[in-house]
C-alpha cells in the first residue's frame, strides 16, 4: 500500500523543512525513524529516493535518525515493555517526532486485541508528548479495512489516516492510494477531505 514510503517522506520532510503530499513543515525538526521490519539496504534505497525527489535537505545529519533491525546486535527492543523504552530514551534527545514503523513488530507484548495490552505504549506516548515530543505510529489494517486490534489505540491520538486503494487501482500501479482521515481532531473542512496520491520513482513524489 505505501505505508513506509508515506512514513519515510514525512520524516524525511519535517527533517528537511519541506513537502510531502498535501503538507508542508514550516521549519527543520529533529526526527527519530524506528523501523521493525524493513531490511537496511532496502531503506536506504527508499530514501536515497526521496532524497533526490526534492531540493531541501536536513540542516544537519543529526536531524534525520534511523534505528533498523538489520543493525541491531539483539535486534529492536519491544517497545510494550519498559525495558524497550528505556532502550530507545537515549536515541530521544533533542528528538521533535518519532515514528514507530510498525506496531506489530515493535509492540510485541500482550494481544493486539485487548484494550489492556495497549496501556504501556499508550502511557508512553503520552509521557512523550509531554516532553513536547510528537509521535507517529504506522500499523496495518485488517481485512475490514480498519485497523487490526483495538480501536483503544485511537482514543489519545489526534490525528487518523487510513491509505485505501482506489475504486479503479491496477497492480501495475504500485503505490497508488487514497488518503482518508478517520479522525481529524484540531482541522477540519478541506483540510480533512480525502485525496489520491501515487509514489514515482523517477521525477519526484
Amino acid at each position: 500500500m505505501g505505508k513506509t514510503f508515506v512514513g519515510l517522506g514525512i520524516a524525511y520532510a519535517v527533517a528537511s523543512g519541506g513537502n510531502f503530499l498535501n503538507w508542508p513543515a514550516s521549519t527543520p525538526r529533529r526526527v527519530l525513524y524506528i523501523d521493525g521490519e524493513m531490511p537496511a539496504a532496502t531503506m536506504q534505497a527508499r530514501i536515497a529516493a526521496i532524497v533526490q525527489s526534492t531540493e531541501k535537505e536536513p540542516p544537519d545529519p543529526d536531524y534525520f535518525r534511523l534505528i533498523t533491525p538489520d543493525l541491531q546486535k539483539t535486534g529492536i527492543p519491544d517497545l510494550a515493555t519498559k525495558d524497550g523504552q528505556m532502550m530507545i530514551e537515549d536515541h530521544l534527545a533533542n528528538v521533535d517526532l518519532v515514528i514507530i514503523d510498525n506496531l506489530s513488530t515493535l509492540v510485541r507484548s500482550g494481544k493486539e486485541n485487548e484494550a489492556e495490552s495497549w496501556l504501556p505504549v499508550q502511557d508512553w506516548a503520552l509521557r512523550l508528548r509531554r516532553r513536547g515530543i510528537s509521535v507517529l505510529f504506522i500499523h496495518h489494517a485488517g481485512k475490514g479495512g480498519q485497523q487490526r486490534g483495538t480501536s483503544r489505540r485511537e482514543d489519545v491520538l489526534d490525528t487518523v489516516i487510513s491509505l485505501k486503494r482506489p475504486a479503479d487501482y491496477v497492480a501495475t500501479q504500485g503505490a497508488r492510494f487514497e488518503v482518508h482521515f478517520e479522525k481529524s481532531r484540531g482541522f477540519a473542512g478541506d483540510d480533512a477531505k480525502p485525496f489520491e496520491a501515487m509514489l514515482q520513482m523517477e521525477g519526484g513524489q
